[in-house]
């Protein structure tokens, strides 16, 4: 249900008012900031009703207003207009990016911290997925005359590399023969059956051709493994001991939350239809977050849905920052594989 006019632009201006300075609004304050030609009894009427219908609250007696838990939701629902990054986290957004570019992974482990620096906040990021992962491309290097390095590009970008000894001298020839063989048989194969099982059978298909590394399946398994893992990564716990807008029980929660893997997975990659989600308060469904505010957003890789980057903090702080709202466009390169990350923050 969408409010009156008069009545959004009185929650319009006192959430935002919260949002900036963190204190209530009374009547008085009100009129100078929206300079309304009513009454001052309208106002303060009308404050009552958003406070009888649930949008508002008077902490004290004496004291304005501030919003609720609903009062946020219309907000956000209704209210909110982004804005534009200014040039200094669009040029540390960019150079976290550039540095790096090659490495997914990075990407997205540096896009938590700058999030977590720009914020104010705490910031999550978690790497893909791997229901439907897939192998995309093997790459085997030379290092020594008895060693190479095994490199899995998999279709989520991520990069995974173990070394392996052969035991017979290594040569270009027989690197492209033994990786044109190993993407013969791997390419398109999902992470999850890359078992020893199926390791057997493709060994038992290579014939002759694994004499000449065998140690290299092993590594590729072990890769696979290690790929099959979801990360997530968080960073600015301590910007929540600085704001001074929790107490020392709400801390513990969020400690908690941010220490349990299962709780974070379930709010970072739950169904709904946005890219970006916003949890205010009991929204999260999750008691030890409850006196927060999340802004969840899930990025893409060739258009499938790959992972997600959130912001937790105090509910206030949190909206505010959602006006950083924006499109990062990461361009990355791996052994001629073009990818493209949207992370929406």
């Amino acid at each position: 249900m969408e409010l009156p006019a008069r009545k959004s632009k009185i929650l319009n201006a006192i959430i935002k008012q919260y949002i900036a300075t963190g204190e209530p609004m009374g009547s008085k304050g009100l009129l100078d900031y929206l300079d309304f030609s009513v009454s001052s009894a309208t106002v303060r009427n009308e404050m009552a009703s958003l406070s009888d219908m649930g949008y508002l609250v008077q902490p004290h007696t004496s004291a304005g207003r501030v919003p609720t838990q609903m009062g946020y939701r219309y907000y956000l629902d209704h209210l909110i207009e982004p804005i534009e990054l200014g040039g200094r986290e669009r040029r540390a957004i960019d150079d976290v990016l550039s540095a790096a570019a090659d490495d997914p992974e990075h990407i997205l482990n540096k896009g938590a911290e700058i999030l977590s620096q720009l914020t104010g906040c705490a910031a999550l990021s978690t790497t893909p997925p791997t229901e439907n992962t897939t192998v995309d491309r093997i790459r085997i290097i030379q290092i020594s005359r008895h060693t190479a390095m095994m490199i899995m590009i998999t279709s989520k970008g991520m990069i995974k590399n173990g070394l392996f000894r052969c035991d017979y001298n290594v040569t270009d020839d027989v690197l492209q023969v033994f990786e044109r063989a190993l993407n013969e048989m791997l390419s398109g194969v999902r992470l999850s059956s890359v078992t020893p099982a199926f390791v057997q059978t493709v060994a038992a298909a290579m014939g002759d051709v694994l004499i000449l590394m065998p140690q290299a399946l092993l590594t590729i398994m072990e890769a696979s493994k290690e790929a099959s893992v979801i990360n997530i990564v968080n960073y600015g716990l301590s910007n929540l001991l600085q704001t001074g807008e929790f107490q020392l029980s709400e801390l513990e929660g969020i400690y908690r939350f941010l220490q349990d893997m299962p709780a974070q997975e379930a709010l970072l990659f739950r169904q709904n239809d946005r890219r970006i989600s916003t949890y205010i308060g009991t929204e999260s469904k999750n008691p030890d977050i409850r006196s927060t505010g999340i802004v969840v957003s899930r990025y893409e890789v060739e258009d499938e849905p790959a992972g997600a980057l959130a912001v937790i903090g105090p509910i206030r702080m949190s909206l505010r920052k959602l006006h950083f709202t924006n499109v990062w466009k990461a361009h990355y390169r791996a052994f001629g594989i073009k990818q493209k990350y949207y992370l929406l923050i």
